[in-house]
């Protein structure tokens, strides 16, 4: 039962997937977190016993907002970009902050993205919780995505969307000689770097993708490869198109429910 004096938005909790946000009288942020359904995950809080840092935090609830996501995995990309431009008190205090995971995507010929611990980011002389990448981040990561409260959730994440939006994490041709493509290849998980089966521009485009989905960029990213696909069509590269169409499609319908448990 929620207390009766909670201002919430629209006075009501929708069950659907989205980012949550609890405020005290003073208009402080208190925390930002992410739900399968709004509605059970929000008044979870009030219906059992928690633990004592909980128990403060839900003391100090007058107001609760909300953002409804299209899927559980944007709800996952917004909870951790609110994270990190707002940096709620109970989050950095839920743990150690130099622990949160990140997700990185490297700067080298044929970018890769990499889970790092905040540690790991402060170790290379990089604050993770920079808006901006200073020019010492961007001579080794192209992005920083983080923190991320879920490691399991981030990684069936990435997990999903390669199958969307393929990425190679192994070395190059020129590094490895190989003459057969690695078993992602036979998935459609990779593009075929390690044995050249794709160019440096073409993908670096793929990367871009990645990058703008993990900005909370779906919406745009779907407009930009509505807009290949039309251009390619145009080309008569109807092989092209089909594929893209299918990448549209993929993301437009992404089945995530199992990504959270709440």
């Amino acid at each position: 039962m929620l207390p009766p004096n909670l201002k919430i938005k629209n006075n009501s909790l929708p069950d659907s997937p989205g980012v949550y946000f609890f405020y005290n009288p003073a208009g402080l942020l208190l925390y930002v977190g992410k739900a399968t359904s709004l509605k059970k995950r929000i008044s979870s809080y009030f219906a059992k016993a928690l633990d004592q840092r909980l128990t403060e935090m839900v003391a100090q609830i007058t107001k609760i907002e909300y953002i409804e996501t299209p899927t559980v995995i944007e709800a996952l990309v917004l909870e951790a970009n609110q994270i990190k431009t707002q940096k709620p008190k109970y989050n950095i205090l839920e743990r150690d902050d130099k622990s949160f995971l990140y997700l990185t995507i490297t700067n080298e010929k044929f970018p890769r993205p990499v889970l790092q611990r905040g540690w790991d980011l402060e170790r290379l002389g990089i604050n993770p919780f920079e808006q901006h990448l200073s020019p010492k981040t961007k001579k080794i990561f192209l992005a920083v995505f983080g923190p991320y409260t879920s490691g399991a959730a981030l990684k069936k994440s990435l997990d999903l969307i390669r199958k969307i939006i393929p990425w190679s994490d192994c070395r190059p041709l020129e590094i490895t000689g190989r003459h057969k493509p690695c078993f992602n290849v036979y998935l459609g998980r990779c593009p075929g770097v390690c044995v050249g089966q794709i160019s440096r521009q073409d993908y670096r485009k793929i990367i871009k993708n990645l990058i703008l989905f993990f900005e909370g960029k779906k919406g745009f990213l779907i407009k930009k490869l509505k807009k290949e696909m039309t251009q390619a069509s145009k080309n008569l590269h109807f092989e092209t198109a089909a594929k893209l169409r299918n990448q549209i499609f993929a993301l437009e319908h992404i089945q995530d429910v199992a990504v959270i448990s709440c």
